[in-house]
């Protein structure tokens, strides 16, 4: 008789501990909901610096406009396409001190978009375009020309890439 209490105490006791058991995971599991913090950085403008062209102008010629980008975004940029800025200098051009004499009106810059890919500029970085052909001086360019340096304002067309 003895026994049989005994083990039914001990079932009892079993079933009991894992009642208590369950109840205490329900007791200690819980979910929450609320919200959190983020911002966004604001964009910076590109900067385009003059580079060394490889070519020299001369009238009824093209050549090349040089020119670094640099990106000072922590994200990449798509530059789509680098065209002259008429808001700057005599409608986008300037020629140096030296040869103010010369009839600038007789350059051209055609928009580049490096054959429609256009250029990519990484986060932080940096760089250089060199468009064969981008710039042209008319044949009407007088000699005050010669030897001169021009400065080709440009603008960059970009997305975030």
């Amino acid at each position: 008789m003895t026994r049989t209490f005994f083990t039914r105490s001990a079932a009892i006791t079993v079933v009991a501990l894992l009642a208590v058991g369950a109840l205490a995971y329900a007791a200690w599991t819980v979910n929450g909901s609320g919200s959190g913090a983020a911002s966004a950085t604001s964009a910076v403008n590109l900067t385009l610096t003059p580079g060394s062209p490889s070519s020299a102008l001369y009238p009824g010629a093209t050549g090349d406009v040089a020119t670094t980008i640099a990106n000072p975004n922590p994200f990449p940029v798509h530059v789509a396409s680098v065209g002259l800025n008429t808001a700057q200098g005599t409608n986008g051009f300037q020629v140096d001190g030296a040869h103010s004499g010369c009839n600038i009106a007789t350059l051209a810059f055609t928009t580049q978009t490096n054959g429609g890919s256009g250029w990519d500029i990484p986060a932080n970085g940096s760089l250089d375009i060199d468009p064969a052909n981008s710039i042209a001086m008319g044949s009407g360019a007088n000699d005050s020309c010669q030897g001169a340096a021009f400065t080709v304002y440009l603008t960059a067309t970009a997305v975030s890439a």
